[in-house]
C-alpha cells in the first residue's frame, strides 16, 4: 500500500516548451583581414520570433585597396532554409535571407583602403512561420575572402 502511494505520487516534471535551435557564429582572422574581436562571437538558443546579433571590426592589414566578401560555412544543413540572416557592413546590407544563400558569397562587397576598417553586424533569427528547427544545429563559421579592388 505505502508502495502504490509513492509510486502515484512520484512523477516526471512535465515539460511544454519545445527544444531550441542552437546556433553559434564563429569568424576567424585572414592573412589580409584582421577580425576584432576573432572567434568564437556568440552562441544561443532560438525559437521562432527571437534573434541573435553579433558584430565585429575588420581591417585591411595590406598596402593595397581590397574588396571583402562575407560567406558562411556550416556543416549541418538541417537549418539552411529555416535560419534568416542579415549582413551589414557600415551599414550597408551584404545579405538578406536564409543560411542557404549565404553559403556562396554574394555579390555585395565592402571595399576597404588600404588600414581601413569597417564594423560588420550579422543578425540571425528564427522567423515565426519556422517549424524544422527542433533540436537542430548551427555552427556557422563566417569567411572572409578579399580580392584587389578594381
Amino acid at each position: 500500500m505505502l508502495l502504490m502511494v509513492l509510486l502515484s505520487a512520484w512523477r516526471v516534471p512535465g515539460g511544454h516548451a519545445a527544444p531550441a535551435a542552437e546556433v553559434s557564429v564563429t569568424v576567424n582572422r585572414t592573412g589580409e583581414l584582421d577580425v576584432t574581436p576573432y572567434g568564437r562571437l556568440s552562441g544561443h538558443d532560438l525559437h521562432p520570433g527571437q534573434f541573435a546579433e553579433a558584430d565585429f571590426i575588420v581591417t585591411n592589414t595590406t598596402g593595397a585597396t581590397r574588396a571583402v566578401r562575407v560567406r558562411a560555412r556550416a556543416p549541418a544543413v538541417d537549418l539552411d532554409e529555416q535560419l534568416a540572416i542579415n549582413v551589414l557592413a557600415s551599414n550597408r546590407t551584404l545579405f538578406s535571407g536564409v543560411l542557404a544563400g549565404l553559403r556562396v558569397a554574394p555579390s555585395r562587397r565592402i571595399v576597404l583602403a588600404a588600414g581601413a576598417r569597417a564594423q560588420v553586424v550579422v543578425w540571425i533569427w528564427l522567423p515565426t512561420r519556422a517549424r524544422a528547427y527542433r533540436a537542430r544545429v548551427a555552427d556557422i563559421s563566417l569567411e572572409l575572402a578579399s580580392e584587389a579592388a578594381r
